[in-house]
């Protein structure tokens, strides 16, 4: 009877432990099968996203990033109510380009990426007297929602100054769409000023531009080269087409054709660095296409594989082209006049720690930028707009010399911008040759 029952037992032992051990295999075959169903699933998704016709990936992107409220972020782990779904945290992160689980990336992420890539919206009254542009906002400060072109462009009457210098390639309607402006002395309302030397200070941050300008630079350059690196992360950032150089644009002032966009206006400022003796590598990498959403963190990875190549570099330069469009629909060009030559006006755009992402070394890239401003005002008066200090990183955390060279508008033409391309030159190298 005992052994009986000690059998009976060892038995049910052995029952429970298989049926614990079928249940584990079980229960890990499904959760695998979720996972490949999921990984499937997304494929899928991210597919019908890229090739569907009827819903466009940046402008659904678009649209939620302009309606989302801008959320103020707790740091307290423990109360936050964000959710662990990863089918809703990829989905978004997809779409959106932040990480719901990492608010900061969401402040850091959804304005920059977005408003960065819509023409800045002009609301103010102004006449057709030019010094009324000189209090112009930087692309960053968007004064209303801004509703990019066909179909995001938002129409009132507005006096102007019509600059018909490009008539005779595109005609009078052209013309006419299109206003000359010169933004060098701007009301020093809403700016920092120093020395000659106006900053608009989006971020917020203390600033002495005297005293700055004072100091020594970090940044040592010597040896062999390659000392400066240029890249675009907006690569498809194009210009006003004209006769000269037309193109048929894939959206509202871009094109993938380097011939006709921001590309060729590194290669020229390449091209100018190089005959006056710099070391410079061009890095043509696209950043923005099939889609933008990811540009920075792709132009990281640029940045961060040619650093690793080459350690010597020292200078980063990302050249965009700026967006400026009125109201009714009008163009903003900004030129400058420099030895009897219209060229593009340029804007030196230097990124913070403000937006949250660590970047302890941004006043080296200031000091950097507000020396090649010094030397824009003295070599080219009237080049240089002003310097926007942004609350964004803009990827600039990766060397103390690494900073945004706007060069025109999206009004400008690329013989303009092209015009301005060896000017840049000439002050990066002679602002080189000080430092070394």
């Amino acid at each position: 009877m005992i052994r009986i029952r000690t059998v009976n037992k060892t038995r049910l032992t052995v029952t429970i432990i298989l049926t614990i051990i079928a249940f584990y295999l079980f229960s890990n075959a499904l959760i695998i099968t979720n996972k490949i169903n999921f990984y499937i699933n997304k494929q899928l998704v991210l597919k019908e996203i890229k090739s569907s016709k009827l819903v466009e990936g940046d402008f659904l992107k678009s649209h939620i990033n302009n309606v989302l409220p801008i959320i103020k972020v707790t740091c307290d782990k423990e109360k936050s109510i964000i959710t662990d779904d990863r089918d809703i945290r990829w989905f978004t992160e997809f779409v959106t380009g932040f990480d719901i689980k990492n608010p900061i990336t969401i402040i850091s992420g959804q304005i920059l990426m977005m408003k960065k890539h819509e023409p800045q919206i002009i609301a103010a009254a102004f006449t057709s007297n030019e010094s009324s542009f000189f209090n112009l906002p930087s692309k960053k400060e968007v004064l209303e929602p801004a509703q990019a072109p066909n179909p995001k462009e938002k129409n009132d009457d507005i006096p102007s100054t019509a600059d018909t210098s490009d008539s005779e390639d595109k005609g009078e309607e052209e013309g006419r769409n299109i206003t000359d402006v010169n933004i060098s002395s701007p009301d020093k309302k809403g700016y920092e000023f120093s020395d000659g030397i106006y900053v608009k200070n989006e971020a917020n941050q203390k600033i002495d531009i005297s005293e700055l300008l004072k100091e020594d630079l970090k940044m040592k350059i010597s040896g062999k080269g390659p000392h400066v690196l240029i890249i675009h992360t907006h690569t498809s950032e194009a210009f006003t087409p004209t006769k000269q150089n037309n193109y048929t644009p894939s959206d509202p002032d871009r094109t993938e054709n380097s011939r006709y966009n921001i590309v060729r206006v590194g290669e020229e400022i390449a091209k100018n660095l190089k005959a006056a003796g710099i070391s410079v590598i061009h890095d043509k990498t696209v950043h923005d296409y099939p889609s933008y959403n990811g540009s920075y963190r792709k132009a990281l990875e640029t940045i961060e594989s040619q650093l690793k190549k080459n350690p010597s570099i020292k200078i980063v330069l990302d050249i965009h082209r700026d967006a400026l469009i009125f109201p009714d629909g009008k163009k903003l060009k900004v030129t400058a006049e420099v030895e009897k030559q219209k060229v593009a006006q340029v804007m030196l755009v230097v990124g913070t720690d403000q937006g949250g992402l660590k970047h302890p070394n941004w006043k080296e890239n200031l000091k950097f930028a507000l020396r090649l401003q010094d030397k824009f005002q003295k070599l080219y008066p009237g080049l240089a707009r002003p310097i926007n200090l942004a609350p964004y990183r803009y990827n600039q955390h990766t060397t103390t010399g690494s900073i945004i060279i706007e060069v025109g508008s999206n009004g400008n033409t690329l013989e303009e911008a092209l015009a301005s391309s060896k000017y840049i030159a000439k002050t990066v190298a002679e602002v080189i040759r000080e430092i070394k």
